[in-house]
């Protein structure tokens, strides 16, 4: 048997005592922006991936990520980004404008989301801003085993709108599914 000395005892608690701390802190914040976060409901649109070794899933695109969405010159892929968007209609929402800082919008029916940059394209000319693709980490929503196959049908079928919980730091989750205005698939807060 190992003997420990005191300073050893306490060193194992101190860490152990930290990796609590930070694991609770990850679940704090997870939970409080699902609790707290401005709602948005943005309409979802198919994609077609499937992978077989993650359980079931749903695989979910929206108007704001794809590659046309402007960003600051000289954004790179893997940058974080700030993005400002506006009600642009039932379940839609429009990019307003992007920003490598978090920038509180004007207008309070605006919100901000952040999120980080995977794709650039190049502008044809100087005086355009490169557009870029970007992910939230709201793309893909695991739900109940044997419901993703039937989910995904939906989605393309456009019937399928996700609920979002965004937070004043930009950080953003899915709250639940909704099918023609019903919530389904409710992400629990623990």
């Amino acid at each position: 048997m190992i003997k420990l000395s005191p300073t050893s005892w306490v060193a194992i608690t101190l860490v152990a005592v930290l990796q609590t701390a930070a694991l609770a802190w990850m679940v704090y914040g997870r939970v409080s922006l699902l609790r707290d976060g401005r709602e948005i409901v943005a309409e979802v649109i198919p994609v077609d991936p499937r992978d077989l070794f993650r359980g079931d899933y749903v695989v979910l695109g929206y108007t704001f990520g794809g590659r046309e969405i402007p960003v600051p010159a000289g954004t790179v892929q893997g940058d974080k980004v700030y993005v400002t968007l506006k009600p642009a209609g039932s379940d839609q929402w429009e990019v307003v404008g992007t920003s490598a800082t978090l920038d509180p919008p004007g207008d309070p029916t605006h919100v901000v989301m952040k999120g980080i940059v995977s794709y650039v394209s190049t502008p044809a000319t100087t005086t355009e801003p490169p557009k870029a693709s970007v992910r939230y980490g709201i793309e893909s929503y695991f739900v109940p085993e044997g419901t993703g196959l039937a989910l995904e049908q939906q989605v393309r079928d456009k019937k399928i709108s996700a609920i979002l919980a965004v937070g004043s730091s930009g950080d953003v989750a899915i709250k639940a599914l909704s099918v023609d205005g019903k919530r389904i698939h409710e992400e629990p807060l623990l």
